[in-house]
């Protein structure tokens, strides 16, 4: 049985929402982390995910997101208050480590 999830991504000033829908959460976060470590960014980039819900049937989730894509800000904004009351990002980065080399200094 496959597992839907619809997610709310925003940005770092909470200026916008999208709203998406995936099968791998995962896969998504870390296209969110590879499209959004590019150095020259045009506009903002949402890439904080601050709500998820998770569904088994494709048709419910399809019906979930239509009915949330005509809700108004402020309607978003409370179901996400709901659930994350600090708007914190539910997926956050993790930074790719690097193994420090061995100085080796001369005498």
């Amino acid at each position: 049985m496959s597992n839907f999830i619809i997610y709310i991504l925003t940005d770092s000033n909470r200026k916008r929402f999208e709203i998406g829908l995936s099968s791998n959460i995962f896969g998504t976060v870390m296209e969110l982390q590879q499209s959004n470590s590019f150095i020259f960014n045009q506009g903002s980039s949402l890439n904080r995910i601050i709500y998820t819900a998770s569904f088994t049937d494709l048709g419910a989730a399809h019906k979930k997101i239509d009915e949330l894509r005509h809700f108004t800000r402020m309607q978003i904004e409370r179901l996400i208050r709901k659930s994350n009351p600090n708007w914190n990002n539910l997926f956050p980065h993790h930074h790719q480590s690097f193994q420090k080399r061995d100085a080796h200094y001369a005498a």
